[in-house]
């Protein structure tokens, strides 16, 4: 099975700046179309950036290794979505001396991460303070499973949540045994649980495609996990069903 550290979702702390950073970057993200425009409540909000436009991908200073590494996973969704990106390098001190967001997207790299990540999910990253990064990264480099995690991350970071919480995926989810797991393997707690690995509800509205086993978003499913036999192994690349999804969200 594959081994690559789970990735931790990073879940902003205020639910209304989610929902107006997302709209004020891209209006369809608030409404949903059903005969007339509506309103979607505040935690029912898409999170995708405005097809076209170049997302400035901020590399918080560790070596030029590191940077080629996010610039190389990063870039293996470019073929597939109506974006550019621009990279920049900057040392922490300049950071921290500016009151903006310097980056869109900011990365910085935290060693107690492994070979794991955690991401703010897409325009999310325009919330908070514009000093923290918006995606973390483990310093596991020689991990052979590092680039997958940060393409994965990088699905994040464009707006995608995880596959395996698919409101179709129907894992037999041994929910005890999973809560357990990932509270002595991983140190989520209950709450993080429910937030990253078990099953979402179905968003009226919101940007679906078919639930997808191979998408590079989809956790490893332990069997040992599940009720009956039920795994899957994780995987490391860009799937046709992740293909899919991003061309619906940036035509």
């Amino acid at each position: 099975m594959n081994t690559f550290t789970y990735c931790k979702s990073l879940h902003p702390t205020n639910a209304i700046d989610s929902y107006n950073a997302a709209i004020s970057e891209r209006p369809s993200n608030g409404t949903i179309s059903s005969g007339s425009r509506k309103k979607r409540s505040v935690g029912d909000h898409t999170k995708f950036w405005t097809p076209g436009r170049t997302l400035k991908i901020l590399v918080f200073q560790y070596d030029e290794h590191t940077f080629e590494i996010v610039k190389k996973g990063a870039l293996k969704w470019l073929p597939y979505i109506s974006l550019k990106f621009e990279f920049l390098e900057m040392d922490e001190q300049d950071i921290y001396s500016s009151e903006e967001f310097l980056g869109d997207i900011r990365v910085n790299f935290q060693p107690s991460f492994a070979s794991g990540g955690g991401s703010s999910i897409g325009t999310d990253a325009l919330t908070g303070c514009p000093h923290d990064a918006s995606m973390q990264l483990g310093t596991n480099f020689s991990s052979p499973h590092y680039e997958g995690m940060v393409i994965h991350e990088f699905g994040h970071a464009l707006g995608l949540n995880h596959e395996h919480q698919h409101p179709d995926a129907n894992i037999p989810w041994d929910r005890e045994k999973t809560y357990l797991y990932y509270q002595n393997v991983m140190g989520f707690t209950k709450q993080e649980v429910d937030f990253n690995v078990l099953p979402l509800e179905r968003v009226p509205g919101r940007t679906y495609t078919p639930y997808d086993r191979q998408s590079v978003m989809h956790y490893n499913v332990r069997n040992e996990l599940t009720i009956g036999d039920w795994q899957q192994t994780a995987s490391m690349q860009i799937s046709e069903g992740d293909i899919a999804m991003m061309k619906k969200a940036y035509p």
